[in-house]
């Protein structure tokens, strides 16, 4: 969730915007990360804030953990 790309995919989303045109160029981490933000802001209310002061808030990474288990 600390990754620029996490947020960027979450940011995306919200703002209703398909990949970027380079995206299959990316890193496959950075694509990842950034597919995992997108899969975030699909489950996860915009009220809830990724990060504050730069930081990853505790309520995002509550809601981050719960979606994993949910997952599994």
């Amino acid at each position: 969730m600390t990754d620029p790309a996490f947020e960027a995919g979450a940011r995306d989303i919200r703002a209703k915007r398909g990949f970027p045109a380079d995206f299959d160029t990316w890193p496959t981490n950075t694509a990842w990360n950034y597919e995992r933000g997108r899969a975030r802001a699909q489950r996860v209310s915009a009220s809830v804030a990724l990060k504050r002061d730069g930081r990853v808030t505790v309520e995002a990474v509550r809601w981050f953990m719960r979606l994993n288990q949910d997952i599994l």
